[in-house]
């Protein structure tokens, strides 16, 4: 009867398209032959009558050659921006094919550029979704003015959410374990994803985030609230320190040390400060002045002029500017020719242009050559695709870790990994590290947070050592949480 109804209503039981394209490859992956049928195409995205308002392309890889009944997770994976395609973690960390970088620390190879294997993809251990949202990637709104639908926090979210649950229905995957992963905003994407799914009755075994913004951002934080120089600050002294601008003492510890330090004196004296404005007493600020000099590098003259704070894209200029070099966004660790070293202006970050080429040519070759999906559509990478601003919620800051809590308070079975680079000055560690410790979350489900910290970047997977340490501990939890258990006490007895 229920099928029945949704024909009455004109409504698909399936939503495979004539433009998916099915094909079967066979690779060798960590030193196992892996066959998987890959799945390239448009999935629908309709409004509550139906009616198709964007197309979302993804990719999907499955497994072929497990015994038959063997419960495979699947793992739906994007981007952030917002405006990005989910290419960076598709090609960068868990497809089976990666690009051919020219060093073992993920620097730029000459043109042309090429695809190996990709011993760190996580097909052995889970079937992939790969997801790139309205205006990234292939995927597009049906109508111009169907776009801002799309583009904004919620309507964002919730046209993942359906599609997740379109996908889990055309493909008979409901009761498989699910399992999602966010880079970036995908941090936001995902966290709002965790609740969304629950009360839309699909149980999430595992929320993966990786350098993740999870809180707060909207374009007033981003101006500068006090808690964003407070929390990236364990971030600029791991910078400082890795390029060697710290004391002789502090460059003898441990960059872990660098970064607890730096991280008490935000919590403990710096944030506090920077709270009582003109307030603060002029010995004090002279105190916090010196210690902030002593963590990165900065003179005391300059960081008294900057009024105890300092930008991210100040920092990117300011710290090698005697070499007239720039340091990256993405990775603190690039360095970059600054093309301007007498002005204030900043320039392109070394950590993207490093990247940005290589992952744009072989996405557009691999999508067309291996998947064999044929299309006259332009790619988006990053932001080209969006059409106007994103819409942010009214009323504050946007901030997703309360989704988180509930999600976690109402499923007990549901765990989130949040991994971090020490070198990411775009979602640094530190800010993620606050948001976390605030969860007031209840002693019994504290557990269900994992956090893992890595020598690298935003874009952590870029650094050979980083993605075997990263595919090993992202193996595991989607291993354990395949079948999870619940923390003792959660459910009342009989």
């Amino acid at each position: 009867m229920l099928a029945a109804s949704f024909v009455l209503q004109g409504l698909p039981q399936t939503e495979v398209q004539p433009d998916w394209v099915r094909k079967d490859h066979a690779i060798r992956i960590g030193g196992q032959n892996v066959r998987y049928e890959t799945t390239a195409g448009m999935m629908p995205s309709r409004n509550k009558s139906g009616v198709i308002e964007g197309r979302i392309f993804f990719t999907y890889y499955k497994r072929t050659d497990l015994p038959s009944g063997a419960k495979r997770p699947v793992t739906f994976v994007f981007n952030g921006g917002p405006g990005s395609a989910s290419v960076w973690l598709h090609l960068g960390f868990v497809g089976p094919m990666r690009p051919k970088m020219g060093t073992v620390d993920g620097f730029m190879p000459p043109p042309p550029y090429e695809l190996v294997p990709n011993n760190e993809s996580i097909l052995p251990e889970s079937d992939i979704v790969t997801i790139d949202p309205v205006g990234t990637g292939f995927s597009r709104a049906e109508k111009p003015e169907d776009g801002p639908k799309f583009w904004g926090v919620d309507g964002d979210i919730n046209s993942v959410g359906e599609f997740v649950r379109s996908f889990l229905s055309t493909e008979g995957r409901w009761l498989s374990p699910i399992f999602v992963m966010g880079e970036s905003y995908g941090g936001i994407r995902g966290s709002g994803l965790s609740i969304w799914l629950h009360n839309h009755g699909i149980g999430l075994n595992g929320l993966i985030l990786v350098s993740p913004l999870i809180g707060p951002a909207n374009a007033e934080t981003a101006r500068g609230g006090d808690a964003r120089f407070a929390f990236h600050l364990p971030t600029l002294a791991a910078s400082a320190w890795y390029h060697h601008r710290l004391s002789a003492d502090m460059q003898r510890k441990p960059v872990s040390e660098i970064y607890d330090m730096t991280m008490t004196f935000a919590k403990e004296d710096y944030f506090p400060a920077l709270g009582l404005g003109d307030k603060l007493a002029a010995d004090k600020r002279k105190e916090l002045i010196a210690k902030m000099s002593s963590f990165t590098g900065l003179t005391e003259a300059y960081l008294d002029k900057a009024n105890l704070k300092v930008s991210d894209g100040r920092f990117y200029k300011d710290l090698l500017r005697s070499e007239h070099d720039l340091i990256g966004r993405y990775d603190s660790r690039y360095i970059g020719i600054d093309l301007a070293p007498t002005t204030e202006r900043g320039g392109e970050d070394p950590s993207y242009t490093q990247v940005q080429t290589v992952f744009t040519s072989t996405v557009n070759d691999y999508l067309t050559s291996d998947l064999g999906y044929k299309t006259a559509l332009r790619y988006y990478i990053l932001g080209e695709g969006i059409g106007g601003p994103w819409k942010y919620p009214e009323g504050g800051p946007l901030d997703k870790s309360e989704s988180i809590r509930q999600a976690i308070a109402a499923n007990p079975y549901t765990k989130v990994m949040v991994c971090m680079g020490y070198y990411d000055v775009a979602c640094p560690m530190g800010s993620n590290d606050q948001l976390l410790d605030r969860l007031n979350l209840d002693d019994r489900l504290k557990g269900n947070i994992v956090r893992t910290r890595y020598q690298a970047g935003h874009m952590i997977y870029m650094d050979e050592t980083c993605r075997k340490q990263l595919h090993a501990d992202v193996a595991k939890f989607i291993k354990g949480q395949s079948g999870p258990t619940a923390p003792a006490g959660v459910f009342k007895r009989g």
